[in-house]
């Protein structure tokens, strides 16, 4: 069944594409922005200017700004739980449930992935057992893989139009 979803999946990209490139074939400027568009070319790029350090700097000062533009600002309330709080509303994941949701992933990747999207995807019906029980004790456990918890932030321009050259465009 999942090999057919799949099968049809592609089938349905190859014909939206080919029906794409029709409708554009007589307007090649367009046909080149769809092409950049989905090869996510033709975005403007972080500034050789612009470095972290000065990213970090910009943060650090609007954090300071909204802490002393709040700083009259009444505390917030929060309700304390007792020690014996629990996830058990979150019910355990089932094979179903993650061959599902590694298919609806989009087909790209970052850096960190130790598995591209794409070949995920392909063996996903072989390690779905692993990842399920990886799922299930963060669950129970109510922890995730330091792993996990990294990231690489790109910066990309609010606006196309903005100055790269200026920290508070990003």
């Amino acid at each position: 069944m999942r090999c057919e979803y799949h099968a049809l999946l592609l089938r349905k990209r190859e014909q939206f594409w080919q029906a794409k490139v029709e409708a554009e074939k007589s307007t090649p400027r367009q046909l080149w922005r769809s092409l950049d568009a989905v090869l996510g070319r033709g975005r403007v790029q972080p500034s050789e200017d612009v470095n972290a350090e000065q990213f970090h700097r910009f943060f650090d000062d609007k954090v300071a700004g909204v802490r002393s533009a709040t700083a009259d600002a009444p505390p917030p309330s929060f309700t304390s739980t007792s020690l014996e709080a629990s996830l058990s509303q979150l019910q355990p994941m089932t094979d179903d449930q993650v061959i599902a949701a590694v298919c609806a992933l989009p087909d790209k990747s970052c850096a960190l992935d130790p598995l591209p999207t794409t070949q995920l995807k392909a063996v996903v019906d072989i390690i779905a057992p692993f990842r399920i029980a990886l799922f299930n004790r963060s669950l129970s456990s109510g922890t995730v893989p330091d792993a996990f918890k990294a990231a690489y932030v790109t910066p990309r321009l609010k606006k196309p139009d903005m100055d790269p050259a200026d920290v508070r465009s990003y």
